[in-house]
């Protein structure tokens, strides 16, 4: 999805997001950023020294979500990001921090529309756990 307004990022096991991990250990790696704070169960936002940013964890289908349980699941498959594209120098913090989320539970980081209009680029691969 692209828009004039905002980034969207996911944050995915693979493409087809079969792949999960358990939702305890992605709101602990999404705590200890330094960068966000929880506004809602599985739902962050930007603490004041880093630009505006929504993050939600959810357990999706085929990467739709919307439903209660959605937000409140025991395993998450996508973490969704929306990120403002207000000051174009936000595209280096959001990609630095995203990478380091994705790094850290070893999934992949995916720009989700860029501003050429291409669906869905990797900005990282995923990893193997070690």
């Amino acid at each position: 999805m692209w828009s004039y307004l905002y980034w969207y990022y996911e944050i995915r096991g693979n493409a087809t997001y079969n792949q999960k991990i358990l939702t305890s250990e992605v709101l602990n790696v999404l705590e200890n950023t330094g960068k966000l704070c929880r506004t809602a169960h599985q739902q962050f936002s930007n603490l004041e020294n880093f630009p505006w940013i929504n993050i939600v964890a959810v357990h999706s289908k085929d990467g739709n979500y919307g439903r209660d349980e959605d937000f409140n699941s025991e395993w998450v498959n996508l973490i969704a990001v929306v990120g403002s594209k207000s000051n174009p120098e936000n595209e280096a913090l959001y990609v630095t921090l995203l990478t380091q989320i994705a790094e850290n539970i070893h999934w992949e980081l995916i720009l989700a529309g860029g501003d050429d209009h291409n669906e869905n680029i990797v900005l990282r691969e995923k990893s193997i756990a070690q």
